[in-house]
């Protein structure tokens, strides 16, 4: 029955990710990695929270994520929209029995439809992100997390190497989410977070938040 309930939640998400290009700063992943021999997959329904303009703009951002355990204290994966890809890993520096710190390193890709006077269509990041977990119970896990991105953001004639009217950006950022396991193999997460961007040519921007849901289920791989 959970089976069946996770391909439908998974064909439900992939056509939500036809609606939406970008990519968020939400990375709805905990500090604990992956086992090696387990694959995770899972589908991210955010909402966006920017300035457009003069007045405050809300966009929703579902996406695909899938995460591999690649080694005894790290894993990969990335995220997935319809127009945006981003990669990563994740390794694990410290665990307690209800403690997990990590960093994890990342680098994407995206289209943005809609655009304000500091991002344009074509955006690059570069970042990584340290996590911190905490078990407050078998099923309940708490994770804090900050971030450091850079970013370029330019014209579609950036890829003719015309790059006039492109952004430098450093942003900054905080999350914070809580995660709920139903089942040795399904998890539902929520997370928050704020990204503080300061452009390296004029100045800090208005901060951009995030919010949103994660239902994820992992599996053994097959040999």
């Amino acid at each position: 029955m959970m089976r069946g309930f996770g391909a439908r939640a998974l064909w439900v998400g992939g056509t939500l990710v036809l609606a939406s290009g970008c990519l968020s700063g939400a990375r709805n992943i905990r500090a604990a990695t992956t086992p090696v021999g387990t694959t995770e997959v899972g589908v991210s329904l955010n909402a966006l929270a920017f300035e457009r303009g003069r007045e405050q703009a809300y966009l929703p951002s579902p996406e695909l994520t899938f995460r591999k355990g690649a080694g005894e204290n790290w894993d990969w994966g990335g995220r997935l929209t319809l127009l945006g890809l981003e990669l990563g890993t994740r390794h694990r520096l410290l665990e307690q029995s209800r403690w997990t710190w990590s960093v994890a390193p990342s680098a994407g890709i995206w289209y943005v439809p809609v655009t304000n006077n500091y991002t344009e269509p074509v955006n690059l990041r570069l970042g990584a992100q340290t996590l911190l977990d905490y078990r407050l119970s078998r099923a309940w896990t708490l994770t804090g997390g900050a971030s450091l991105t850079g970013a370029f953001a330019g014209p579609l004639t950036a890829f003719q190497g015309r790059f006039n009217g492109s952004n430098l950006l450093l942003s900054p950022g905080g999350s914070l989410g809580i995660g709920f396991r139903l089942s040795p193999s399904f998890e539902v997460r929520a997370e928050g977070g704020l990204e503080f961007p300061l452009g390296l040519r004029g100045g800090s921007r208005p901060p951009a938040g995030h919010a949103g849901l994660t239902f994820r289920w992992s599996r053994a791989d097959r040999r």
